[in-house]
């Protein structure tokens, strides 16, 4: 599966019932929110500078922003995507996975197998990805 495939299956659905559990899911708890920026830096100012950094990179591989913020996991994937292999792979250790480490799904929520098969595949992917703990405090600087 591709990463344009993954963020596929996370974009906003059609069907009502499953818009709804995607709005419990990911927009009513911030603790499970898509945007990688906030799982890193919270509203501290460092988040300002992570989308900026965010929205410089979409916009330097072509990837057309949507409704969502630069930092949302669907651009982020479209991202890694796109970038030379070594840029990808400092993004996902120093920051998409840090991020996806603090996202948790109910076992029973379908979202939790995406973002399961989101983690394995940027780490088969990336094996070697400079990882920064997800346990680091939010005010520390991501290097993007």
């Amino acid at each position: 599966m591709t990463y344009e495939e993954l963020a596929d299956r996370l974009h906003y659905p059609d069907e009502p019932a499953m818009q709804e559990l995607y709005i419990q899911t990911f927009e009513f708890n911030p603790a499970c929110t898509l945007e990688i920026g906030w799982h890193l830096f919270g509203e501290n100012y460092e988040r300002g500078e992570f989308l900026v950094r965010m929205r410089g990179l979409l916009r330097q591989h072509g990837i057309a922003e949507t409704t969502e913020l630069p930092d949302h996991l669907t651009h982020v994937l479209q991202l890694i995507g796109r970038m030379e292999p070594g840029e990808a792979a400092r993004l996902v250790g120093e920051a998409v996975l840090p991020a996806l480490e603090k996202i948790r799904l109910p076992d029973d929520n379908p979202y939790r197998e995406v973002l399961d098969t989101v983690r394995e595949k940027l780490t088969a992917d990336f094996p070697n990805a400079p990882r920064r703990s997800p346990q680091l405090p939010i005010l520390q600087k991501a290097r993007l």
